[in-house]
């Protein structure tokens, strides 16, 4: 039987993968928690698609989490470790907003392929040439 933790995980992905199929993404969570089972490293959790971007997400549900991380009135947190790159914490609700505004497109290839080469794994602002990839980055 699996632990309360396990349990409490697992609600917290397939709750993720509503949230992102509600945002029009197709997506999937991985078997047994680990990524490797859709091709991907052990940590994802969830693989979800739209046009030429893919999200990969390791999922994390905690019953309380630090009250720096806590929003007051901003619409983003960052946050960032010594040496470590920059991570963007954002609530759903503005994820959800920028997504429907049409402010961020979603390129679909044709017959599977893709005619411009940075597009891979990335979204454009609308009126943007510069991509916004979802690889990591040094800081």
């Amino acid at each position: 039987m699996p632990s309360s933790a396990s349990r409490k995980g697992y609600k917290g992905e397939v709750e993720v993968v509503e949230l992102l199929r509600d945002l029009g993404f197709t997506a999937e969570r991985s078997w047994g928690s680990d990524g490797r089972s859709f091709g991907e490293k052990s940590d994802i959790d969830v693989k979800a698609t739209k046009g030429d971007l893919t999200i990969r997400v390791q999922v994390k549900r905690r019953k309380k989490l630090a009250d720096f991380l806590s929003f007051k009135n901003a619409d983003v947190v960052m946050v960032r470790q010594d040496r470590k790159p920059w991570l963007w914490i954002v609530k759903h609700e503005w994820m959800k907003d920028l997504f429907n505004s049409g402010a961020l497109e979603t390129h679909k290839p044709e017959n599977g392929v893709s005619n411009d080469r940075d597009s891979h794994g990335s979204a454009k602002l609308k009126g943007e040439s510069n991509a916004i990839s979802n690889e990591k980055t040094k800081s």
